[in-house]
């Protein structure tokens, strides 16, 4: 995955939201962690693991990504790599997995999170990290990490609950939701568009 391409991208969007709803020299931090932690319950919600008062405690559409061809309608698996095809007629569809979507959105908030810190792409490395624990206790351990960026009670500086945090994220992303570096990448791509078109459209 290209993260510093990503991330270059997330500082256009920041930018373009900036300026145009008028937030030069505000302090968007607090907004912006507390976003990521709406985003990662989100995420947690899809993921359905933690809902032992349910039967159904898988995502409900799974943990391969799926396309929704927009030639033919049909729907077909997401091969690796920048390219989604149908498994019908071949065309390029778009993502519909809500899972790796609610993923996607996290990154988002990550990068603007990183921006806001003042860090630049190296301070970006994914380490492949081991994950001790259950899914659930890593979520819990992750929104911590968040929370701590911009908290004084944390006991670690801003920058280091950042990487702990964003290291935790793409190694449960990797290990436990099984998405790859290219799937997330991709993924980041679309949704990118989007969150482009949504400020088009006065979202």
């Amino acid at each position: 995955m290209n993260i510093a391409k990503l991330y270059e991208m997330q500082k256009t969007l920041d930018a373009r939201i900036i300026e145009e709803k008028n937030l030069r020299g505000q302090d968007l931090l607090p907004n912006t962690i507390l976003a990521l932690q709406v985003e990662l319950g989100e995420m947690a919600n899809e993921w359905r693991g933690f809902k032992h008062w349910s039967d159904k405690r898988e995502p409900k559409h799974g943990y391969e990504a799926k396309i929704k061809c927009t030639s033919c309608g049909g729907r077909g698996h997401w091969y690796t790599g920048n390219k989604v095809d149908c498994n019908k007629c071949e065309t390029t569809g778009e993502i519909t997995n809500p899972f790796l979507e609610e993923y996607v959105d996290c990154v988002h908030f990550f990068l603007s999170v990183a921006r806001q810190l003042g860090l630049d792409e190296t301070d970006l490395t994914i380490i492949d990290d081991y994950l001790e624990g259950s899914t659930t206790n890593v979520l819990t351990r992750l929104i911590y990490h968040t929370g701590g960026i911009g908290m004084e009670y944390s006991p670690y500086s801003a920058i280091t609950s950042y990487r702990m945090a964003f290291n935790m994220f793409f190694a449960l992303g990797q290990q436990r939701f099984n998405f790859t570096l290219e799937q997330i990448e991709a993924a980041y791509l679309d949704k990118n568009k989007v969150n482009h078109e949504r400020q088009a459209n006065g979202y």
